[in-house]
């Protein structure tokens, strides 16, 4: 499963457009709306949010399996890294054969540059935002984690990956492309003050050639 297209509302559009273009040296283009960011194989769009919006989302970035090392010393020489009650800041998942670090953009948002291993996707080149391939993860928390889980795996065709569904959190899709469902209210790691609120997005994937597109709050799925 691919994410080609991820829209989300943020309030400062000004800001954000400074953080993609200049910290993360990705190419943008403005307007008084919205903000179009193209990250490698996806495009991520942020609408003007209205004035009483209050949330964050968490979205991860795949780099090549080789480069954990130089996208963390290329991202935590630009700005802080998020850490986990012991002060770490890199972090290793077994089951998913994945190493991780994680970041905040200007609306709050955090991120993550995630190294599958499982991919066959080494590059020789030295790091920087053209090694930054697409984007991976988008979270939809929800109230029944359960439910959601299971009605997005029979909709789109995909399943629970590396677990069994559960309450608390359960990914679907597969190494290329993860819908992220954490209870409503979890906090996004690494104790990143971020509650998992239940927010409009818009996020379309590509599941073998088929398409489809998750919107709104309550979300909808629709068949492209």
């Amino acid at each position: 499963m691919q994410i080609t297209y991820l829209e989300l509302p943020a309030r400062e559009l000004q800001a954000e457009k400074e953080y993609y273009s200049e910290v993360l040296g990705l190419p943008v283009k403005a307007s008084a709306v919205e903000l179009k960011v193209q990250v490698g194989k996806t495009e991520l769009v942020f609408t003007q949010a209205t004035p009483n919006f209050d949330g964050a989302y968490h979205f991860a970035f795949d780099i090549p399996e080789n480069q954990f090392g130089a996208a963390k010393d290329w991202i935590a020489s630009r700005q802080s890294l998020l850490q986990d009650v012991e002060g770490k800041d890199e972090f290793l998942s077994k089951t998913w054969n994945s190493h991780s670090i994680y970041f905040k953009d200007p609306a709050g948002n955090v991120l993550e540059f995630i190294a599958r291993h499982t991919l066959e996707n080494a590059s020789e080149n030295s790091f920087d935002e053209g090694q930054i391939l697409y984007v991976s993860e988008i979270g939809l928390p929800a109230d029944d984690v359960i439910n959601w889980a299971n009605g997005l795996c029979q909709m789109l065709g995909i399943s629970a990956y590396k677990q069994e569904p559960n309450e608390n959190f359960t990914p679907v899709g597969d190494d290329h492309g993860l819908l992220i469902i954490p209870h409503k209210d979890r906090i996004w790691i690494p104790n990143s003050g971020v509650p998992a609120k239940l927010l409009p997005v818009k996020v379309r994937v590509d599941v073998d050639g088929r398409k489809f597109e998750i919107r709104g709050f309550p979300y909808e799925v629709a068949t492209l």
